[in-house]
């Protein structure tokens, strides 16, 4: 996907005023009406919807309605709402009718106080060149025959998405600061909109192309690259594993075959764990062409406090961001029932997945989160990829790894 793009608001308007009354069902709850309105962030002039579904998910109860577009009124219990769209739109391009898909989201909406009204930002998906995608997230690591937690045995799959060769030389992958299940009331500056805020910043070695890879393959980033089942029957193998992120310390585990990959910036000076509970973001991307590492450090700095729905401020805060435009896809993870909020920009990602339905490892061992095959192209899986998580990946699945 191509991030780059001006920002052309197209008013979709399918809502009128607002002033409805409210009312009461039969058993006493407060009902509102919702009108709706939507913009569209697009460079593609002319683009109308034409079709779509909103998805109202009550965030207490997990109800959820579904409302055909042009629905220009619905009624809802009062309370607070997730709501996302997925539709068709059209623009005419030298005469001929282009269909292009619509989606957008909007969290924690409030229905209350008789009336209210959504105004929703969609984006068009899809536009830009295949690409290198995330196919699948080994986080929780495994248990040995003791029943202990081990670690070092997480992987993150990367496929070429495309129908010609990639080079894996220079992408960047990156851990989210911010986690899905802790939403703070406010966040200065809020950076969402043009950056992620990010904890950690690796990136794979090598020249331009010293590492291709064909269409419909993938390569493997994981912790420690060595047979894990030699201290842990329980483990997979990774020795294998195209590249890793080393910390060169005495607690980290360095396999000299494998090609390092070279750390930016992690919050750790041991060793870099990502979050087994699985309630982060996480992003592949590619830095402008000529950026070096010692001007990332220099200039991408993310200086910020926070305040806690408790009403806490934070002390003054300093990590890095990556800006949204350098960003090729992105995967928010949060366990179904304490997920908040996504941690990235919706543009990036306007659904997530999960791998447990609660925040613990010992319900989440051994899963990953492992993207959908959309169609074949031939001999070529293509993966499906709508900017969208919770569509686009299966949860609580079985690593690819485990099946060898």
């Amino acid at each position: 996907m191509n991030m780059k793009k001006n920002q052309l608001a197209l008013a979709v308007l399918f809502a009128a005023a607002l002033g409805f009354s409210a009312c009461s069902d039969d058993e006493g709850v407060s009902m509102s009406d919702v009108s709706i309105s939507a913009t569209v962030n697009t460079t593609i002039e002319g683009l109308q919807i034409t079709s779509g579904t909103y998805t109202f998910e009550n965030v207490n109860t997990s109800a959820k309605t579904d409302v055909s577009y042009p629905t220009s009124l619905i009624q809802l219990a009062d309370g607070l709402y997730n709501v996302t769209f997925i539709g068709k739109g059209t623009y005419s391009q030298n005469g001929t009718s282009v269909e292009v898909n619509v989606q957008g989201v909007q969290q924690n909406v409030t229905v209350s106080g008789g009336s209210c009204k959504l105004d929703l930002t969609a984006h068009v998906v899809n536009t830009g060149d295949a690409d290198f995608v995330i196919a699948e997230i080994f986080l929780p690591g495994t248990y040995n025959e003791a029943g202990k937690q081990y670690n070092g045995d997480q992987y993150v799959r990367i496929y070429n998405n495309s129908d010609t060769v990639l080079y894996a030389d220079g992408l960047v992958f990156m851990e989210s600061q911010f986690t899905t299940t802790q939403k703070y009331q406010s966040v200065d500056p809020d950076i969402m909109n043009e950056a992620i805020a990010v904890g950690s910043v690796v990136v794979v070695p090598g020249n331009g192309t010293d590492y291709p890879v064909q269409p419909g393959e993938s390569f493997i980033i994981c912790d420690n690259a060595i047979n894990h089942k030699e201290a842990n029957p329980n483990s997979i193998d990774l020795s294998n594993a195209n590249f890793e992120w080393y910390i060169e310390s005495k607690q980290d585990v360095d396999n000299p075959a494998v090609p390092n990959m070279d750390i930016y910036y992690c919050y750790t000076k041991t060793i870099w764990i990502l979050n087994k509970q699985g309630n982060r973001a996480y992003a592949i991307g590619r830095l402008p062409e000529g950026m070096t590492k010692e001007q990332y450090i220099a200039d991408y700095t993310y200086d910020y406090t926070y305040v806690l729905q408790s009403g806490t401020v934070s002390k003054p805060q300093s990590k890095y961001k990556f800006p949204n435009e350098w960003v090729i896809d992105a995967v928010n993870i949060g366990a179904t029932n304490e997920w908040q909020w996504n941690v990235t920009a919706t543009e990036l990602d306007m659904g997530h997945t999960y791998i447990g339905v609660n925040n613990t490892v010992a319900e989440n061992i051994g899963k990953c989160v492992m993207r959908k095959v959309a169609y074949t192209d031939n001999d070529r899986e293509v993966l499906q990829d709508t900017n969208n998580s919770t569509v686009d990946f299966t949860p609580a699945a079985t690593p690819s790894l485990f099946a060898e």
